[in-house]
């Protein structure tokens, strides 16, 4: 008879296994709305089955799938948004953030079919001429991406005092949501959001509907080629770094220094590796998600970005949380 193991059961295994199961159940719960007709009124699973055209004995079984989920609640049959759905995933709200989860489902799930490929295949410092330019950081991109950015402006604002600053560099900054975010909150502020042509014009959009034209301009170029724009006091990186290898971030770095006043602060944020690369579980796993988007480089962790601050000249180097599982870090000239 052979030995019976210590561990008894392989359900851990088979959770893990079945990970993408919960990444379809929420996929499909946002494209089918619920959210938003629950916000409307609660509904047993048989009145919603009937509304959307589906068998109510499978609409029981995904919405019960949703509660496993997180994402619903029941009550004597009927069922209702969690707070964390009522907050994010009923379209119309202010940080409704639809558009990020059809993104992952549209262009990042299919990625992830051939991960064992990609690493085979993946090389440090070369990247695939529509990544992340034209598929991960164009223009339509950055426009699904909106609403998540605009929460993290609004989180930045509340995380580091910008009240003795006058004007933010926003590089990379997409549709401007970040520069939104801090210039709603500090009225001493305006901003200039830097990024590829297509992406400022998108970014003047947004900006336009802000009523915010007046404080935040949107400048077009390419950050790793064009000189700067002049007249700032805050560089802000936000969701950038990770997109260039060490040397285009190092060069990059050291024209920011370059450029900023005395006591002028340079401000990185994004999904930033602890020191052991084990934490925060996103971020480990987006390191993944770099490969297969085949960009030159994967996240880094603090330390390295606090060396290469330290190298271009920055002092007084800080870092610390600010929106779970976000990072910040931040240096003065």
């Amino acid at each position: 008879m052979k030995k019976q193991s210590k561990i008894e059961s392989p359900n851990e295994l088979l959770e893990l296994a079945i990970g993408y199961q919960k990444s379809q159940v929420l996929f499909s719960f946002v494209e089918l709305e619920i959210p938003k007709l629950f916000h409307e009124k609660n509904l047993t699973a048989k009145e919603l089955a009937e509304r959307l055209s589906i068998d109510s004995v499978a609409m029981e079984r995904f919405l019960n799938a949703c509660i496993v989920a997180g994402l619903l609640e029941r009550e004597n049959g009927i069922y209702r948004n969690t707070a964390l759905t009522e907050y994010f995933l009923v379209k119309g709200n202010e940080f409704y953030l639809g558009g990020q989860i059809r993104r992952y489902q549209d262009r990042s799930y299919p990625l992830w079919e051939n991960l064992t490929e990609k690493l085979k295949t993946w090389k440090y410092g070369k990247t695939n001429p529509k990544t992340p330019e034209e598929e991960d950081q164009g223009a339509d991109s950055m426009a699904e991406q909106h609403n998540l950015a605009l929460l993290h402006g609004y989180a930045l604002a509340k995380a580091f005092d910008f009240l003795k600053y006058k004007r933010v560099l926003d590089l990379g900054g997409g549709t401007g949501a970040m520069s939104i975010g801090l210039c709603e909150n500090y009225e001493n502020l305006s901003a200039i959001v830097f990024d590829l042509p297509e992406n400022a014009e998108k970014a003047g959009e947004f900006i336009s509907k802000s009523n915010l034209q007046t404080r935040i301009q949107a400048v077009g170029g390419d950050i790793t080629k064009d000189d700067l724009p002049d007249d700032f006091d805050v560089a802000l990186l936000a969701n950038l770094v990770s997109v260039f290898d060490a040397e285009t971030n190092k060069k990059l770095l050291t024209k920011i220094y370059k450029k900023l006043p005395e006591n002028g602060v340079c401000i990185i944020s994004g999904w930033i590796l602890d020191e052991d690369r084990l934490s925060p579980e996103v971020s480990v796993l987006f390191c993944l998600e770099d490969i297969n988007w085949s960009s030159p480089d994967v996240e880094r962790n603090i330390g390295v970005y606090k060396s290469w601050l330290k190298n271009a000249g920055f002092r007084k180097i800080e870092y610390k949380t600010y929106l779970e599982p976000t990072r910040l870090i931040y240096a003065f000239k």
